[in-house]
């Protein structure tokens, strides 16, 4: 049988200890073989941000490892299109990350788009991170990856989902076992803090306090606090099946309301280019108004 083909990735940038943790750990593994693409630099709370306006510069940075100079969807688009395009991953992994990826950090997370974007591209994805605020002990995180990752391997999650794990700092033994989670709640405080540069000049900076976590029993928080392992599988659907029942009745009669338009010739249209793309040139009324475009849509993202 052939090994399976492992695509690390991270969001702390290819020089982070918590991916050396991880190419570690898996290098023993029988039938595993990884393959390493991972930013560049630091790249956390990036979420699932692309390049889209500048090019990437490609690193070769040791044997089947690589850096790019952009965001974790970027090396994982990268990875897929380019470098192994002839030999494709049957599984993305990624972390370690430095600190926990739990309730709606996920949102936010590098670490989690990167294992989002093989999801997304059909390949059984997962994120791990080592889920304390100051990571000291990557001894649990590494026993974990090389005791469990075979059995994720072997059972995928359906099409569309994706593991989000972090485990406790600490050693192989403090671990109490493995819980299945929902994803967790939290806020910050001060997040937007007002300060002045050297010259007085007022700036804000983000960065806030907290986080206060909601106390709900089966979270991915309430595990990891007590000292569990939390696995919360998460959807690349974000559709609220659920509501879109309970909201049925808003559109049972059509469009609310009257109509805002006085006649078929009030429009509010673009109409003009300039060399940075189309400016608002409306409302325009009766005889004013511009003829159809005729360049459609597919010209504007």
């Amino acid at each position: 049988m052939a090994d399976k083909h492992i695509l690390l990735s991270n969001d702390d940038g290819i020089d982070a200890f918590g991916l050396q943790v991880m190419e570690e750990a898996l290098a023993g593994i029988p039938g595993i073989r990884t393959t390493t693409v991972a930013p560049a630099s630091q790249q956390s709370a990036t979420s699932r941000c692309m390049t889209l306006h500048e090019p990437l510069r490609v690193k070769s940075r040791g044997d089947h490892r690589w850096s790019v100079s952009g965001t974790p969807t970027d090396t994982v688009l990268v990875a897929l299109g380019k470098i192994l395009v002839d030999d494709l991953p049957d599984f993305v992994l990624s972390g370690i990350n430095h600190g926990p990826n739990l309730g709606e950090d996920v949102h936010y997370s590098g670490t989690v788009a990167a294992a989002m974007e093989g999801c997304i591209q059909g390949i059984p994805a997962a994120s791990i991170s080592l889920a304390d605020w100051c990571p000291s002990d990557f001894s649990a995180v590494a026993a974990f990856l090389r005791r469990m990752l075979p059995a994720i391997i072997a059972e995928p999650l359906p099409r569309g989902t994706m593991w989000n794990i972090n485990v406790p700092n600490g050693s192989e033994s403090s671990i109490k076992g493995v819980k299945i989670t929902r994803q967790g709640s939290r806020h910050y405080y001060d997040v937007v803090n007002e300060l002045e540069d050297p010259r007085g000049r007022p700036l804000v900076w983000i960065a806030g306090k907290g986080p206060k976590w909601a106390e709900v029993e089966g979270s991915d928080y309430a595990a990891v606090r007590d000292g569990y392992v939390s696995m919360t599988p998460l959807m690349t659907d974000l559709t609220d099946h659920r509501a879109i029942t309970a909201a049925m009745h808003l559109t049972a009669d059509g469009l609310p309301g009257d109509p805002v338009l006085s006649d078929d010739h009030e429009q509010f249209v673009l109409s003009k280019r300039d060399p940075m793309g189309l400016t608002f040139d409306g409302p325009t009324r009766g005889e004013n108004a511009p003829p159809p475009s005729d360049s459609g849509l597919g010209e504007t993202r």
